[in-house]
């Protein structure tokens, strides 16, 4: 979101000149690069001023055709690039004697990668959880969640795919798919079966959040992981590991302590935590977040502070860590995962 805001807040500036002057104050109080829209949408729907509600249906329009712009803006940029990291996580999947099954993918994300990823890494069919084109996928297909929709649904019934830059009577209204917001309207069909989904497929051993910062606007998410953990049972709560900076993963743990989240640098999976703590601390051997003395903890977050791809990074520790292991593999030299490595 915050990547949206510059866009964003140039085109709201325009909506107000040119259709609503009288909320032109409003607007330059509330207005900057740290605004939070989700926030502003939500206070102007629920303001008693019709034209409050109003401009908030223009917001989330606005929201709307500006994150399509940018989506359009990356395809003609990166090509398949757009897509490569998703590839080669399905990809890692495939691998012999994989130590980890993959239940399925949760996404608030509008866009295709996910899907275009699974086609291009095996044609892999998808599962939305509910049906759309009105056709159940055949064979063992990828179990993929969203949760607030996707900008390539019609909302009809069946849900219909479509594809709006070669579709001539597509209509940006009928998009199936929940705006921005800081309650979102789930109760509806589909996204009440997609919620109640959800909730099954979090009945797992370790959830990773990949690129999502679990904010204050997220908090039916939020709400769904508190929840999910600590339903079971006869088993400990699922793992919550956070593939983003130990800086991420520490807003979150003060923020959501009750989520119990660990970093990347934390994790556990095929030593890659210990071995990452290593290259920080300047290629050494590989060493426990939790063993660092102050001053090792002090370099390794002045290391972990540069800019990175965290996804990447996890990406390439995990295409490095199955290569070495004697029982997994071997990788398929022609797909994503094994493509990592020559990165």
């Amino acid at each position: 979101m915050a990547d949206l805001n510059a866009p964003l807040s140039a085109e709201v500036r325009r909506l107000v000149e040119s259709d609503y002057p009288s909320l032109k104050r409003l607007v330059n109080e509330l207005v900057d690069e740290h605004t939070d829209y989700e926030h502003i949408i939500t206070f102007l729907d629920e303001s008693p001023s019709a034209i409050h509600r109003t401009f908030a249906h223009q917001l989330r329009v606005t929201f709307e055709k500006v994150l399509r712009q940018r989506l359009a803006h990356a395809e003609n940029e990166l090509g398949k690039d757009r897509f490569r990291l998703y590839a080669a996580l399905l990809d890692m999947y495939n691998v012999d004697n994989c130590p980890e099954q993959l239940a399925g993918i949760i996404t608030i994300n509008y866009d295709n990668y996910i899907e275009e990823a699974a086609n291009a890494a095996s044609q892999t069919p998808i599962d939305y959880g509910v049906p759309v084109n009105a056709r159940p996928p055949q064979g063992q297909a990828l179990r993929l969640l969203k949760l607030h929709g996707s900008f390539n649904w019609r909302d009809v019934w069946p849900i219909q795919k479509l594809d709006p830059s070669a579709d001539p009577n597509f209509d940006a209204f009928d998009t199936l798919w929940i705006p921005p917001g800081i309650q979102k309207d789930k109760a509806r069909y589909p996204f009440n079966t997609l919620w109640g989904n959800a909730r099954e497929l979090l009945d797992c051993d370790l959830l990773r959040i990949i690129g999502c910062r679990l904010s204050a606007s997220d908090w039916d998410l939020i709400s769904l992981l508190f929840a999910t953990r600590h339903a079971h049972a006869e088993r400990p709560p699922y793992v919550i590991e956070i593939i983003d900076s130990p800086e991420r993963a520490a807003q979150v743990q003060r923020d959501f302590p009750y989520l119990q989240a660990r970093s990347l640098l934390e994790s556990e999976t095929l030593g890659i935590g210990d071995q990452l703590v290593g290259e920080f601390l300047g290629a050494g051997p590989p060493k426990r977040y939790d063993a660092l003395s102050e001053g090792e903890l002090a370099r390794v977050n002045r290391e972990a502070a540069k800019p990175k791809n965290w996804f990447f990074l996890w990406m390439t520790q995990m295409a490095e860590a199955f290569r070495s292991h004697p029982s997994i593999g071997p990788l398929n030299p022609d797909g994503e995962f094994a493509r990592l490595l020559e990165n």
